[in-house]
């Protein structure tokens, strides 16, 4: 099986260069700078730095990177890597195939773009000599884990994403990455501008008990003749690559006994915009009908152009005022993200041409609350992890990052949440569909002053304790109390999010009929 499975590397290989001249010139010039790059960072590293803390430090960040990518791309982007349900057919177990896969996974392009960098990570280090075998046995141990991270992390995508959903897991993975780079930029500029390089020194120190950065520090440990924590960290390389192992091995049996759900191939799916990014079922396709119409209908767009304008204002209010910088940074993303969640409070209203769909034909009333959170969700996080970045910056100390993330992700869980109970517990006539976006309908009924206080209020209340917790961490940032924040942020707005698409969608369950008459007045 592993010959066979070589042969076809092989193959897959050398298809890259098929086609024209030009094609294939441009595929051989891509590779050479790719294993340039990759033979040459550890140089340029000791072309910058002399031996010391700083190398070793640069050492494990970049390590760090390198093997995360090993084992983050390839969750949301695994085109390019064989499918174990592919060789279903073939007269061999589930054992022998998940062998053969991760043995030829070293016959592959990024593969060698690895190994040049760990062979140029030997040579360029001569300090690393004197550690010996554990220098040694470093390397091999990462371009080990790097193997078998990327098959686990390729076959658990495969088997829960698939076919079906990959395409939005990559616009995922691009958003994340997107998010992330503010904080890489102010990494390395907090880096430059002091004098410690305490950013660099406390991110190496934390990566360096990962499974990604371990290796490398362990032989700094090594070399500082603290051996036991060399062993321990080699140890703990070694345990993730056998737990790694053990999964891909049952992914492989998994999938060599199970077959994707097929697509139907007689629906016509191109074309059709975000309906051809979700699957045919009731809260993705409510997902991307509200898709559409933040997209195109002036209602939401006014919306969202008018969202910014508050915290800009309360902000120049407070400083103004003489209020403390770090604070007036902290305030506009948090109220951006309760502005954003709270709009959607009566959500159900603007979609009343299209809401009698949803009575008459028995949708779940969960299916329609979590359908309709999805385009402030899928703004708002990618907003709030992005904006978190930019504030930290403002506020300059990295070291709360984590606490003003929480406290941002948290907030518009919440109002998202709250947004979900109250748009079905007390609608109001809306704007209509092209009426003016600034046209409110008047009826005699409770009116929407009463909705828009209420929801605001409680969606307040419930922030106080995200907020508290991480103001707490931010007044003294400790890394224990961050993370805490963090954690506390994410797990009390989650809670509150799936507790309001619960008695939302049992309110709209209940008031389908009460909800309809209300969101039809004027149509």
């Amino acid at each position: 099986m592993v010959a066979r499975l070589f042969r076809l590397r092989v193959a897959l290989a050398g298809g890259l260069f098929r086609g024209s001249f030009f094609r294939a010139a441009r595929v051989a010039l891509l590779l050479v700078i790719a294993l340039g790059v990759a033979a040459v960072l550890p140089f340029a590293v000791s072309w910058f730095t002399t031996p010391g803390p700083l190398r070793s430090v640069l050492d494990v960040l970049v390590g760090s990177v390198i093997l995360a990518a090993a084992f983050l791309v390839p969750l949301f982007d695994s085109r390019r890597n064989l499918v174990p349900r592919q060789f279903a057919q073939f007269p061999a177990g589930s054992g022998s195939v998940a062998t053969s896969l991760l043995v030829t996974t070293v016959f592959s392009y990024s593969f060698l773009a690895l190994l040049a960098w760990l062979v140029a990570m030997w040579f360029a280090r001569p300090e690393w000599h004197a550690a010996g075998g554990v220098a040694a046995l470093a390397l091999v141990l990462a371009a080990i884990f790097a193997i078998v991270a990327v098959r686990f992390s390729s076959g658990l995508s495969q088997v829960i994403v698939g076919e079906r959903y990959a395409g939005g897991v990559r616009l995922t993975g691009g958003v994340l990455c997107i998010a992330f780079l503010p904080l890489l930029v102010f990494v390395i500029a907090e880096s430059f501008r002091s004098d410690t390089n305490q950013v660099l020194v406390d991110a190496a120190g934390a990566l360096g008990w990962t499974p990604f950065g371990a290796a490398f520090a362990a032989v700094s440990d090594s070399l500082a003749g603290d051996s036991s924590t060399a062993m321990l960290r080699l140890a703990i390389v070694g345990g993730a690559t056998l737990l790694l192992a053990i999964c891909w091995y049952a992914i492989v049996g998994r999938s060599l006994r199970t077959i994707e759900r097929p697509r139907d191939l007689l629906s016509a799916r191109r074309g059709l915009g975000w309906f051809e990014r979700f699957p045919a079922k009731p809260a993705p396709v409510i997902a991307a009908r509200q898709l559409t119409y933040w997209q195109r209908d002036p209602r939401y767009r006014i919306a969202l152009i008018a969202l910014p304008i508050a915290p800009i204002a309360i902000v120049a209010a407070f400083l103004v005022a003489g209020a403390d910088v770090t604070l007036a940074a902290a305030l506009p993303l948090p109220i951006f993200m309760l502005l954003l969640g709270w709009s959607q409070h009566n959500d159900i209203a603007m979609d009343s041409t299209a809401i009698w769909e949803h009575v008459a034909s028995g949708i779940k009333g969960w299916a329609d609350r979590a359908g309709r959170l999805a385009p402030a969700l899928m703004f708002g996080i990618p907003a709030a992890v992005i904006g978190s970045s930019i504030t930290v910056t403002f506020m300059g100390d990295w070291r709360v990052l984590p606490a003003v993330i929480g406290m941002n992700v948290g907030v518009l869980c919440i109002a998202t949440g709250v947004a979900s109970v109250f748009s079905a517990l007390m609608p109001y006539p809306a704007t209509r569909p092209g009426d003016s976006p600034f046209v409110q309908p008047q009826w005699s009924g409770s009116g929407s002053g009463a909705s828009q206080t209420v929801s605001m209020a409680v969606a307040l209340v419930l922030s106080v304790a995200p907020v508290w917790v991480s103001a707490v961490a931010i007044a003294d940032p400790s890394f224990l109390g961050n993370i805490w924040a963090l954690a506390f942020g994410l797990g009390f707005g989650l809670i509150v999010l799936l507790g309001g698409v619960a008695i939302g969608g049992k309110i709209f369950d209940r008031q389908g009929p009460e909800i309809l008459a209300v969101t039809q007045i004027f149509d």
